[in-house]
């Protein structure tokens, strides 16, 4: 998996600076304009502002529980903080050079105990913290369905090499969320069935967050 990961993540980086078709981004108008919020397609303001969503989810994902109780020795808050700006193309590494650890029995009260101390823990496993996310992207996939035209978007796909390139980011952190839950329910003995949830962009990690035991109310 690690290999793929990685073939994966050089491959998106090649296509990204070589072969994305469209206008470059420095003479992209629609990027000044999603860049500026000054958008007036629906479709395009919602999956820029999901590019912003997604790396808070990934966030509460990765940090409520610190990467020395998980056995890894890559650190993953540069990760995740570079994602907030790269998306996949900052997230495909971590992935790649991490591997998870199961936790041992008994322990998980340990764990939680020890978070409480950490503010970005604390954070990140919050209810709060994820009815904000779940609220976010319920409310833009509104606006989206209800005042998007997908035939404009498709057309800004075609003609846009930052919305190629954003559509496709999109469809990777869908991708790495499944293998995020994945690992996170090997962690915490979970059933590993909850990975699946993954494969429905950003509220198929919500739901998974939210219904977690060790979440902080």
């Amino acid at each position: 998996m690690k290999w793929i990961l990685g073939m994966i993540w050089l491959t998106f980086l090649a296509y990204a600076w070589i072969w994305a078709p469209g206008k470059p981004v420095g003479s992209d108008p629609v990027f000044k304009e999603l860049i500026t919020l000054q958008s007036k397609e629906a479709w395009l303001m919602t999956v820029f502002s999901w590019l912003g969503i997604f790396p808070a989810i990934f966030a509460c994902l990765l940090l409520k529980t610190p990467a020395n109780e998980r056995g890894s020795r890559v650190p993953v808050w540069p990760f995740v903080l570079l994602s907030f700006g790269l998306g996949a193309f900052a997230l495909l590494p971590y992935f790649a050079w991490s591997s998870p650890k199961r936790s041992r029995r008994g322990t998980e009260h340990l764990h939680f105990g020890y978070l409480r101390s950490s503010i970005i823990g604390r954070i990140a496993g919050h209810k709060l913290t994820h009815g904000i996310l779940l609220l976010l992207t319920l409310g833009t996939a509104c606006y989206g369905f209800i005042q998007g035209h997908p035939a404009v978007y498709m057309e800004a796909f075609r003609q846009s090499s930052f919305v190629h390139i954003m559509t496709i980011d999109f469809v990777v952190l869908t991708l790495l969320s499944v293998i995020a839950i994945y690992r996170d329910a090997v962690f915490s003995r979970r059933s590993r069935i909850w990975a699946l949830t993954g494969v429905v962009p950003l509220i198929g990690p919500i739901v998974y967050l939210v219904v977690d035991r060790r979440s902080a109310a």
